[in-house]
């Protein structure tokens, strides 16, 4: 075939830009460019592609060959005040080797894609990584680029091919050497050089052509393409065959290899399936280890750590190293490994932290172990219940903390100076445990009383804090503000009559150990907001918790920091003294450590140094009360027998022992003790008061009272009567009074109680008290799905199982179906929810997500969301609204529709899926799939404590390890901790927390402050909307 007959194109350059490249100097007057009309292949009509010896294939499937070494547009939007994109390339020759550097121009940053290398603003970047939106990952043989907010992807070889794959909205707006991707064949007049982006003077080699036509048609009558033939015609490619031939300085064999390369990878766009067509004479491939080669295999392949890739996978079939057959794979996957804090272990081996785990499969494999629970009520304020929960409150009253049919753990709340502090811990001890009650003080920072149920651990310095241990036994069968224990963290706000309160405070209400104590409905303000210099203060210090290089990192796998951190940066802020505040809340953290088996050694050398311990004690991290005292010499030490948290502070150094007089001795200056034990019972509970209590004496004078109360005088009464301290009341009928001198006041008369007017009522007449609501006898409210009915105080319920829901909002903030918040942010395609857990093929739905970004800091403003139901997939976004892939079924099991702002997506199988087009989502599932699904949003157990599964079966407690655990796609990079706003743009913080603090407003919240819960409301829901609000730059903000 002749070149006339291809076409002679004749073009003058425009589009062009000042560039210069060295040894061209002669000037440029026209081009020949090799044009093959009439071949539209149809390969999603979304690809352009380049390879080789300078090939071509535009959008709409065009074929053209331009031999130049000159810089050329591939493809741009033509609106360049528009433009997204550009892609631009430059091929050189050296020695006869054609060299090829494509220069990305993607969201203001550039990229250069040269000798296997991607630089970004000239700076080598690694693979994979997300680089503002962009993410750069290896995909077999090829790296893969995508920026899902351009609807754009470019596949490269790290040689000369290149694929450009766009989203259909650029449809008739593209220029460059791609074409307009309008559907339309080129004309063939001034197109060429018409993307030509040199100096205009100059001059690009042309490379001279002959012609060699029959080998190459033998090459592609291959039977290996047998497939491919009736969709993808192969003329243009005999051409660029014979075009590679013509100009080949090295083995006819080696200039075939890009040209057939690129027939098989466009056959596979087009839906083909091309086979084995190298040998060990013609383009032979080798691969690593015992990867085998394949022309057709999908790129997500199934591995150790993600065993589900290939069921989520919508690439197409692309060529490169691959695992062997499925079936091969499937049968070495109980030879997959795992990892668990960075290390490796074998199948078979097993580790033991709260439960025993066994690696199967690439899984951890858990056998649940019968674990204490520990509730905690730190700096004055924050209370962690038995299952994880958190609350906070603070007023001057005296709370029931726990509490079972023998025994009751209250603590004292009082206002000292600026902040909340401790100032009592009682325990109240009915029957026989008295006699198996133990005190002792393992050091002078702490106080411990074990008894057979409860364990309280009692820090006395440098403020007052408690920690409850309650072994596996009671399970279920406590109550108060530390909750039920029983493994179920979304009912801790549960009453005893089994209604759920909606806030801390409210339920707070619930548990006051007197009924004559007022109420406190409002929570102080975040106190940073009040003090810059503490605000300060705090994070510098605080953040020492965090610092992942830092002393306490050793503990981070163990237990999450940020809590502990964002505990301490409030009570630095609150407290009068923020060191002793901020140390206190250090300490914590160390004992919540140790705890969990990691004593960090050394946390003091830097902060919260200790000076001096008293007479000749010394300072240690783990100190105990066995075998340290003197009476110890002298008979048992029963306190040997109790296992408890190391503890830190001041003791008797190894070899001298504590006598009477609180000094450390030798063993020969301690006094002999003959048949004395260490306390008799009645001991114990008055040296426990004098220890641990700060009594209060409450006196009333008033005794003329209002019928029907009468006045109850405790100096006319019998020895161990109560009075108005026990007085029952509608909203705390059976309260557990403490061992409290007798209280005279009004009381009223047996068979009626107090209402919250004061005045005396039958049990039928009182009022039920709802998240800070009250109701009449017999009126009905809506509990979710269950019914309840407003019953001689107390509202009885309907027990229906409810669906559940999770949530996820703005820059990365989730609520699980089991209620934990969390936030983490990554820029790949990850698991929401399914039910296709322990790496089982057998499941009705798959909800993944990725997050669209956009403006110039990468910040969230939509997602993409892929909806897997059986055989069909449901695809929405902001760019496509709506794709459905049916599959193979004729049933539609779904239907679709819009409520207010919302996309609704109901399902068949008891999924419902809401979608404000933008970043908040809403999954509600069915009880059915109760403890059957796994993803970000959890395993809907009710149990919030063990949400953080990942899919490798390991119960973590670090949400970016959970989150990354998640991945689609192994190949995208984890995601980082990223710093937070605030600290990136303090010149916005203030004004962000001003915008954001409508939140507290009660006008315009008012009716959901007693539904959510306060903290959850001043910090996290202030710090989601400010760290939205500091990430973007808009000025609007939708709540």
């Amino acid at each position: 075939r002749s070149v006339a007959a291809m076409g002679t194109l004749t073009m003058l350059g425009v589009w062009m830009l000042s560039a210069v490249i060295t040894g061209i100097t002669a000037q440029h007057t026209e081009a020949v460019l090799m044009f093959h009309p009439g071949l539209n292949v149809d390969h999603s009509g979304q690809v352009c592609s380049t390879w080789g010896n300078f090939h071509f294939n535009t959008f709409d499937g065009q074929f053209f060959q331009l031999p130049y070494a000159c810089n050329y547009i591939l493809a741009t939007m033509c609106d360049s005040t528009m433009s997204d994109f550009k892609i631009q390339l430059r091929r050189t020759y050296d020695n006869d080797i054609v060299t090829s550097t494509f220069t990305l121009q993607l969201q203001e940053n550039d990229f250069k894609l040269h000798n296997g290398n991607i630089t970004m603003n000239e700076e080598l970047k690694n693979i994979p990584s997300n680089q503002q939106g962009v993410r750069i990952e290896k995909s077999t043989d090829y790296i893969k680029m995508r920026s899902s907010k351009l609807g754009l992807t470019v596949y490269w070889d790290k040689q000369n091919s290149l694929w450009i794959e766009i989203n259909e909205k650029y449809s008739g707006q593209m220029c460059g050497l791609c074409g307009d991707f309008n559907g339309v064949e080129l004309t063939t007049q001034n197109y060429g050089l018409k993307w030509k982006v040199d100096a205009i003077t100059e001059t690009c080699e042309q490379t001279e052509i002959h012609h060699e036509e029959s080998m190459c048609e033998e090459y592609f009558d291959n039977k290996a393409f047998s497939g491919c033939h009736s969709l993808l015609p192969m003329e243009g490619f005999v051409e660029a065959c014979i075009k590679d031939l013509c100009q080949c300085n090295s083995s006819q064999a080696e200039c075939l290899c890009d040209t057939l390369s690129e027939y098989s990878r466009q056959c596979a766009h087009a839906g083909g399936q091309p086979q084995s067509w190298r040998t060990k004479e013609l383009c032979d491939k080798k691969c690593p280890f015992n990867l085998e080669h394949s022309e057709c295999s999908r790129p997500c392949q199934d591995t150790c750590s993600n065993q589900q890739t290939s069921q989520v996978c919508a690439e197409h079939c692309v060529d490169g190293c691959f695992c062997p057959s499925e079936k091969m794979a499937r049968s070495r996957v109980n030879e997959c490994p795992c990892t668990h804090n960075g290390n490796i272990y074998q199948a078979g081996d097993r580790y033991t932290r709260t439960c025993q785990k066994m690696c199967t499969n690439g899984r951890w494999n858990c056998v649940k172990l019968d674990c204490p629970g520990t509730c905690s009520l730190l700096g004055g304020s924050h209370i962690t219940t038995y299952d994880g929960n958190y609350c906070l409150t603070s007023t001057d009253l005296l709370y029931i903390l726990s509490k079972d049919k023998e025994q009751t753990v209250s603590g004292s709340l009082a206002q000292c100076g600026t902040q909340t502090c401790l100032t009592e811990v009682q325990l109240s001890i009915q029957g026989t445990t008295v006699n198996r009650l133990s005190i002792f003080r393992p050091s002078t920072f702490f106080i411990i009383a074990q008894t057979p149920s409860f364990q309280l651990t009692i820090q006395m310095v440098p403020i007052m804090q408690v920690y409850i241990v309650v072994s596996p036994e009671k399970k279920g069968t406590l109550n108060g503000l530390c909750g039920n224990f029983n493994d179920i963290q979304a009912d801790d706000f549960t009453t005893e009559s089994g209604q759920k309160e909606g806030t801390a405070t409210t339920f707070a209400k619930i548990w006051k150990a007197r009924s004559d104590c007022p109420d406190v409905d409002n929570l102080p303000l975040y106190p940073c907001n009040m003090n810059m210099e503490k605000e300060k203060y705090a994070k510098v210090w605080c953040d020492i918790i965090t610092d992942t290089d830092g002393v306490f990192s050793p503990c981070h796998a163990e237990v999450n920091p940020n809590n502990y951190k964002d505990r301490c940066v409030y009570d630095t802020c609150q407290c009068a003294n923020s060191e002793e505040c901020m140390c206190a809340a250090l300490s914590s953290y160390a004992h919540v450590c140790a705890a969990k088996g990691v004593l960090l050694d050394g946390w003091r050398n830097n902060t919260c140094k200790f000076s001096k311990c008293e007479g000749n004690m010394q300072y240690s991290y783990s100190q105990t009360s066995c075998g340290s005292t003197c009476r110890s010499l002298s008979r048992i030490d029963y306190t040997c027998k109790v296992k408890h948290t190391p503890v830190d502070g001041c003791g008797c150094a190894e070899g001298t022992y504590l006598n009477d007089e609180g000094e450390c001795v030798s063993d020969s200056s301690c006094p002999c003790y003959y048949n004395n034990q260490v306390m008799v019972p009645s001991e114990v509970i008055t040296n426990l008061l004098n220890w641990l209590c700060i009594l209060m004496h409450v006196h009333f004078l008033v005794t003329d009272c209002k019928a029907p109360m009468y006045y109850f005088n405790c100096s006319d009464a019998d020895p161990g009567a109560k009075g108005i301290e026990c007085q029952k009341s509608c909203q705390t009928q059976s309260p557990y009074c403490i061992s409290t001198p007798c209280q005279s006041g009004c009381m009223c008369p047996n068979g009626q109680l107090v209402n919250r007017h004061g005045t005396c009522v039958t049990e039928d007449l009182c009022e039920c008290f709802h998240n800070g609501l009250y109701y009449q006898p017999y009126e009905k409210i809506q509990e979710n799905c269950n019914t309840c009915t407003c019953t001689k105080g107390n509202f009885i319920c309907t027990t229906e199982k409810c669906p559940a829901t999770c949530t996820i909002f703005g820059e990365g903030h989730y609520k699980t179906f089991d209620g934990t918040r969390y936030d983490f942010n990554g820029d790949c395609e990850y698991v929401l929810a399914q039910d296709y857990c322990n790496n089982s093929m057998e499941g009705s739905f798959r909800i993944i997500t990725e997050n669209i970004p956009c403006g110039t800091t990468g910040t969230t403003c939509s997602k993409s969301i892929k909806i897997f139901l059986g055989v069909i997939i449901l695809v929405i976004d902001s760019l496509q609204n709506k794709i459905e892939f049916p599959g193979n079924s004729t049933e539609n099991p779904y239907k679709i529709f819009t409520k207010g702002i919302y996309l609704i997506i109901e399902a068949s199988n008891g999924l419902v899926l809401y979608w404000d087009n933008k970043t908040s989502l809403h999954i509600r599932l069915s009880p059915s799939f109760q403890g059957k699904v796994c993803g970000l949003c959890g395993n809907y157990d009710d149990n919030g404590k063990n949400d953080f599964v990942t899919r490798a079966g390991e119960e973590v407690v670090e949400p970016l390890k959970f989150g990354n655990s998640w991945r689609v796609f192994p190949t995208c990079s984890e995601a980082k901790i990223v710093s937070s706003p605030c600290g990136l743009r303090p010149h916005r913080h203030t004004w962000a927390a001003q915008h954001c603090n409508i939140i507290n407003n009660i006008e315009v919240f008012g009716s959901c402050h007693k539904l959510v819960s306060k903290i959850s409301r001043n910090k996290q829901f202030n710090r989601n909307t400010e760290y939205t609000y500091l990430n973007t730059n808009s000025t609007l903000l939708v709540f």
